[in-house]
């Protein structure tokens, strides 16, 4: 049995929100600790109910800065502030992290729009407890015996525009003494990722599908204009891995077992997760799960 854990706190895809899925937030749970991975609406609610305390969090590591995957970064600020944090929080993402941080540590100040404590009250400020660090493809870091690297991938640009000044999205792999695990965060296709993740003991990785989201906007934005509609398609065509797509990146990388997350779906049904599941086995021979909130791995 493995000490070391992956659980998808918050396995929603997209952000609107879902009526069975929160937005994107996972842990790493260790013998010791407990690291965060995106920072979803909700995620400090999920953690709880996956039974964490916010206070044995010491490391947030952000894939990218889409809002539905850091929503929750100011209540991340000013539940600790009422926790009365003192030890370091560390807080990782690509370049652009520590500027959000420092703008949501500068509305704490404002005590008309906050409204932390009572009159009177003191409390420790987030500048007192927060770390931030803006890391790049390659950095690696070590958390007591577990390796933290990370690689660019393909949710934002092509591979040929890697190392181009503009938005990073990155994943994340996490080496323990009992096993490798790795996040892919949002991503296309990328042959950069499928290296990064070679013989993880664990891929947890995004589905998307196309046709099923663009048929949603239809029909709840009639007044969405074609080549808007055209252009949401190519996003979701080209930064977003379809299951077959998933399938293959396991594949190649040859990993031992797959869990989907960004689930895109607003319903709920073994049916729909059995389908999903075929898709991906369509490319790749390993164990397959359609994951849901607070399931454990």
């Amino acid at each position: 049995m493995s000490k070391t854990k992956f659980i998808t706190l918050g396995t929603a895809g997209g952000p609107t929100p879902k009526p069975y899925r929160m937005p994107p937030a996972h842990a790493i749970t260790y013998e010791s600790g407990v690291i965060l991975v995106d920072c979803g609406e909700g995620a400090f609610q999920q953690l709880r109910r996956a039974g964490f305390d916010l206070k044995q969090v010491r490391e947030l590591f952000i894939t990218h800065h889409h809002f539905d995957h850091i929503g929750s970064l100011f209540a991340c600020l000013g539940l600790n502030m009422m926790m009365h944090r003192h030890q370091p929080m560390n807080i990782y993402g690509p370049p652009g992290t520590s500027k959000i941080l420092d703008h949501l540590i500068a509305a704490c100040d404002i005590p008309q729009a906050t409204g932390f404590g009572v009159p009177g009250q003191t409390l420790p400020h987030p500048r007192d407890f927060i770390v931030s660090h803006d890391i790049q493809p390659g950095d690696v870091l070590e958390i007591e015996d577990i390796r933290i690297s990370c690689c660019e991938n393909t949710h934002y640009r092509p591979e040929g525009q890697f190392g181009q000044e503009g938005p990073i999205s990155l994943s994340y792999r996490f080496d323990a003494p009992d096993r490798s695990m790795v996040f892919t965060g949002d991503t296309g296709p990328c042959l950069a990722l499928e290296e990064f993740a070679k013989n993880a003991d664990l891929l947890v990785g995004e589905i998307f599908d196309t046709e099923l989201v663009i048929n949603r906007l239809r029909a709840t934005n009639p007044d969405m204009s074609d080549h808007a509609l055209l252009q949401m398609r190519q996003h979701f065509d080209e930064h977003h891995l379809t299951p077959e797509d998933l399938g293959k990146l396991a594949t190649r990388a040859g990993v031992k077992k797959v869990v989907a997350v960004h689930i895109p779906f607003i319903t709920k049904s073994t049916e729909e997760d059995a389908k999903y599941v075929s898709r991906i086995l369509t490319n790749f021979s390993g164990s397959v799960t359609i994951s849901e909130d607070l399931a454990a791995y």
